[in-house]
């Protein structure tokens, strides 16, 4: 980015050597940094409407300067398309620089680098400070043909980014990754998301956010939210900070891209892990197990926790009385099986009425299995015997 950058400490070291300018010009920055922290790229409306979020914060934005010639004095501001507007006031060191430089950037796109105070809380903007203000202590005037025309960036991979951080911050890069919409592969932290319109690309296995431009560009246009769109490789060029580990990149322009090697296609997300199989329980019968005053016409519904193998049942149900074999006792010969896989639910129909005040069980053998042929597991606190599963009835009068 071309343009032209005053802080205080350059106002103030004017006859030193340019290196020891630039020094000295960091070394103030930093002093801010440290008492207000790394600043923040914002847009103009984001400090409008959510500015309780960036208050007493460092800020980067950018926007048109105007004056505010409503009130007592002269107020400076800056303002969006929308015309949304942020009021400005230079940090003590540097207003008497400011004041004769201020109105020969009137009407150009210049981005403030300051503290910011919301609306309500004072901070001497002038009277009409409902917008909220930016006490800076740099600013950059932002050329108009250098904007439009090709910017001077160098060119950079993801992995120079991601593994030197820090090196390239502050710096205007040319890179080029594949789109990966708002983090949806979890390419990045997700608490590292600053703004709802943030998006990430991705080369190989390194990744960064690009803030400041949505992905579109004359004739296309890529949807943050679906994962369709991902995959496409898109070139930005822009300005490189790191915060926490994390590259971010304030882009400048935003263009279809070509992948750098053949081999830099980001790798897909891996496979979910596979789900542990669960073996199929009892989880309901009618009438319930214990009941001591089954009718004799009773059938019996016993429902699975899985979908069961209907052939599975064949000859691994077993209804009898309990106890010794008494005189009249027939075996259940005639008893019939229905499976309803809907519900989940086997029927047993004895095909005979059942004797008064005797116990009946309902057992259900090694080999039954659900779908997936998991077997039938003994219902949680009991053990497997001869029977996985046992129901005991006493039959009423």
């Amino acid at each position: 980015m071309r343009g032209r950058s005053t802080s205080a400490a350059l106002a103030c070291l004017l006859w030193a050597a340019p290196a020891l300018a630039q020094d000295n010009a960091q070394y103030v920055e930093s002093q801010y940094e440290g008492r207000y922290g790394v600043p923040v790229d914002v847009l103009i409306s984001d400090l409008t409407q959510n500015g309780s979020t960036y208050s007493g914060r460092a800020v980067r934005t950018k926007g048109r300067l105007e004056v505010d010639g409503s009130g007592s004095r002269t107020v400076l501001f800056i303002s969006d398309t929308f015309k949304t507007r942020v009021y400005l006031q230079p940090m003590s060191e540097m207003a008497g620089e400011w004041d004769s430089t201020w109105q020969k950037l009137l009407g150009a796109m210049i981005e403030f680098t300051g503290v910011f105070t919301p609306s309500g809380t004072g901070g001497g903007f002038g009277t009409n400070s409902t917008a909220g203000g930016i006490q800076f202590w740099q600013y950059v005037e932002l050329s108009e043909n250098n904007e439009k025309g090709p910017i001077d960036a160098k060119i950079l991979t993801l992995e120079d980014l991601v593994t030197r951080p820090g090196k390239s911050d502050g710096k205007t890069v040319r890179v080029v990754g594949q789109f990966r919409g708002r983090n949806l592969f979890g390419d990045l932290p997700s608490a590292s998301e600053e703004r709802h319109g943030d998006w990430v690309i991705k080369d190989d296995l390194f990744a960064v956010w690009i803030t400041g431009k949505k992905p579109k560009g004359s004739g296309w246009e890529l949807d943050s939210s679906l994962k369709r769109d991902t995959g496409h490789w898109i070139e930005v060029v822009g300005r490189v900070e790191t915060r926490n580990g994390v590259v971010y990149i304030n882009a400048r322009s935003v263009d279809q891209g070509k992948p750098p090697t053949p081999a830099a296609e980001a790798e897909p997300p891996p496979p979910p892990p596979e789900r542990p199989k669960v073996r199929p329980v009892v989880v309901f019968e009618l009438p319930l197990d214990g009941e001591l005053q089954v009718p004799p016409q009773s059938r019996f519904i016993v429902q699975f926790s899985k979908d069961m193998d209907e052939q599975s049942f064949k000859g691994r149900v077993l209804l009898r009385y309990a106890g010794r074999v008494m005189p009249g006792d027939r075996g259940f010969d005639g008893a019939s099986l229905s499976y309803d896989g809907g519900r989940r639910a086997l029927t047993v129909d004895p095909g005979d009425v059942l004797h008064s005040g005797r116990k009946v069980e309902l057992l259900l053998l090694p080999g039954i299995v659900d779908v997936d042929g998991l077997e039938l597991a003994p219902r949680p606190g009991r053990e497997a015997g001869v029977a996985v599963d046992v129901l005991r009835y006493q039959v009423g009068g």
